[in-house]
């Protein structure tokens, strides 16, 4: 895909903006511009780490070279000559017949000048300690600061996409990218963004001074860095694609382990626990290929960059020699250009692994960077409004819905509910009645007509108060890990106990609740799994109850209990229904029978409604309907 050639904000840009294979100019100029706006609200931090770095650049390239190069012309004193230019300034010039005098003097003078370098050399050292600590605490304070800024940025995200957005996606995957991937992108941004940032200005400073002090063997170790840079580059773009490989594979198996470890039972059932783990070996081989072409890569990089810079350095120490024995260059100042360069050396080796490591880290921001540019199918309208309290009037409009480019699943739907009517969908599987309710809830928008509750379109008030007047108890509850009490109190935070506990009795929970060892402080075990489905369900019920919604949808709610949990669900469920506009998707006779209305839905059309009395009397596809579900419901087991 082409990427667009116009900077738009990163939460807008487009969700495939970031090739599979590789990242471009382009993309990565995106990148950078969301690690800019992850690193903006650090600016001041920023700004002071800039300031140590640049006293610790001086210190590396400046003050430690010259106390070696002034050690070694105390033991081979020599004429401190300056050049041409700098003889226009009498600052180098008094400087220059100051350090002549110091360093030709007599034995005893020389010795003193020794001690006072050996004293600047340790102060020194804990300058330079302290600016390392310095640059190293706050390159870390800011990259984790980001880093934190960016995993809830994503984590934001992911709560506020469409269900559209999860029905595509895998949510191994999802939880690869909020892992590995993000903790590849901390290597970037805390670990190595100090030395990152901070290698520049040394290379930089330290080749002026190189430059300075003898350029003809600066020029010797310069021709070689187009090759150097030529490698980084080369190598860092191919990690780059492999470590996407890399964390697709590790995504491929984060994606398996959940959808493997949740259907456990299913796998046991069928004896399949041999083709599981042949399956899983299969990925598990393909993902440690994928590591070892990074590592291949990793390992051989930082070795060429070595082997280039040793050839330079000693190529110009060969050049150095023969410049000493011409006379030309005497060991101090040698010693002085070869700290220099020592210093240049390590970091430009140090910088070339960074790159490689920032390109590794860089794949994966853009595998995160494609779910916080996502934009969510179903987004509020800018001058959308809270939806005031609701009596429960519910409507939909010349509907027609379908999703993505299926075919329609709701076709030309018109439905009135008024306040407290309780009304039931039936039908076959396919016929649109889960779709109906989630348009409700505005899961989805619709393709045509409208959806209104109290004659407000869904689509002008904020999803919150839409959202927060309706109330859900599916077939499949979910609970979540943590207590009794936690899982009710998501209903309505700030409850008190006692509204929990009444909340539990609607719901008839309280009895089970209590005689648990540690009552509603029991831990329910992932997704709920310490518990039965019925004890499951009426604690789902208990948060509904909560919640006090104005309108109420059960999506077969009753649908996988047995016959005395179904009795206690339905007499709880009952008490809930009360008063409340209820949607009631169901198969159990007995839900259908207690409906106000019921509505027949089949290939996306309301083709029959009315009481139940109504209904049978027709003899149509509700009769039919209605009686095989009494021959299922009377069969054994």
């Amino acid at each position: 895909m082409l990427v667009p050639r116009v900077l738009p904000p990163i939460d807008t840009l487009p969700v495939l903006l970031y090739p599979p294979s590789y990242l471009d100019g382009w993309a990565l100029m995106h990148l950078l511009e969301l690690l800019l706006r992850l690193l903006r609200p650090q600016r001041r931090r920023i700004a002071l780490l800039f300031t140590v770095i640049f006293f610790a650049t001086l210190v590396e390239v400046v003050l430690f070279p010259a106390l070696v190069g002034a050690l070694f012309n105390l033991f081979e004193p020599k004429q401190i000559a300056l050049r041409t230019w700098m003889t226009a300034y009498p600052v180098f010039v008094h400087a220059a017949a100051w350090l002549n005098g110091l360093f030709q003097g007599p034995v005893e003078t020389r010795v003193r000048v020794l001690a006072v370098i050996i004293a600047v050399t340790l102060v020194i050292a804990v300058v330079r300690s302290t600016l390392a600590y310095s640059r190293d605490y706050l390159g870390q304070y800011v990259g984790g600061r980001a880093l934190v800024d960016l995993r809830l940025q994503l984590f934001e995200r992911l709560q506020r996409l469409s269900l559209t957005f999860f029905e595509s996606q895998r949510v191994g995957d999802l939880m690869s990218r909020l892992t590995t991937d993000v903790a590849l992108v901390q290597q970037l941004i805390t670990a190595d963004m100090t030395n990152y940032v901070a290698a520049p200005p040394i290379i930089v400073m330290g080749l002026a001074v190189m430059l300075v002090l003898n350029w003809k063997l600066t020029l010797f170790i310069v021709f070689f860095a187009p090759l150097t840079a030529y490698v980084i580059s080369r190598t860092g773009r191919r990690i780059g694609r492999l470590t996407r490989s890399q964390q697709e594979r590790i995504a491929d198996i984060n994606a398996r382990l959940h959808e493997r470890l949740a259907s456990i039972r299913v796998i046991q059932s069928f004896a399949r626990e041999g083709y599981e783990i042949e399956q899983f070996r299969g990925l598990n081989e393909s993902s440690f290929d994928a590591v070892m072409r990074v590592a291949r890569v990793s390992a051989l990089a930082p070795q060429a960059i070595q082997f280039v810079s040793t050839a330079a350095f000693a190529i110009a120490a060969a050049y150095a020699g023969v410049l000493i024995v011409k006379g030309q260059l005497n060991v101090s100042s040698l010693m002085f250009y070869f700290a220099v360069t020592q210093r240049v050396g390590v970091y430009f080796v140090k910088f070339g692994a960074l790159n490689l490591r920032a390109h590794q880290s860089l794949a994966a921001l853009g595998r995160v960077a494609e779910v916080i540019a996502r934009e969510p199918h179903v987004r509020e309208r800018p001058d959308a409004r809270p939806l005031p309290p609701v009596e429960g009037h519910v409507s939909l409009r010349d509907v027609s819905f379908n999703y993505g480019d299926g075919d329609a699943v709701l076709t030309n739907v018109d439905l009135e509910v008024a306040p407290g009517e309780v009304v039931a969908l039936v039908g076959p599987s396919g016929a649109g009645k889960t779709s109906l309710a989630n348009l409700i809830m505005r899961f989805y928008d619709p393709n045509q007509g409208r959806v209104e509750v109290d004659r407000y379109d869904v689509r002008d008030v904020t999803l919150h108060s839409l959202r927060s007047q309706i109330g859900l108890v599916p077939q499949e509850t979910i609970l979540f890990g943590g207590s009794i009490k936690d899982n009710i109190l998501y209903g309505r935070f700030g409850a008190s106990d006692d509204e929990v506990v009444e909340a539990a009795r609607a719901a008839n929970a309280h009895e089970f609740i209590a005689n648990l060892p540690q009552g509603y402080d029991t831990e329910v075990g992932e997704r709920g799994v310490k518990l039965s489905g019925g004890q499951r369900q009426r604690i789902a019920i208990a948060r509904a109850v909560l919640k006090d919604p104005r309108v109420l949808i059960l999506d077969e709610a009753t649908n996988a209990l047995d016959a005395e949990s179904e009795a206690l669900v339905q007499d709880a469920l009952d008490r809930l229904m009360k008063g409340r506009t209820t949607l009631v998707i169901a198969h159990r006779l007995s839900t259908i029978r207690r409906a106000h209305r019921i509505l027949v839905l089949s290939d996306g059309q309301i083709v029959e409604q009315g009481t139940h009395q109504e209904l049978m009397a027709r003899e149509g596809r509700y009769a039919r309907l209605y009686r095989s579900y009494g021959e299922a419901e009377a069969s054994p087991g």
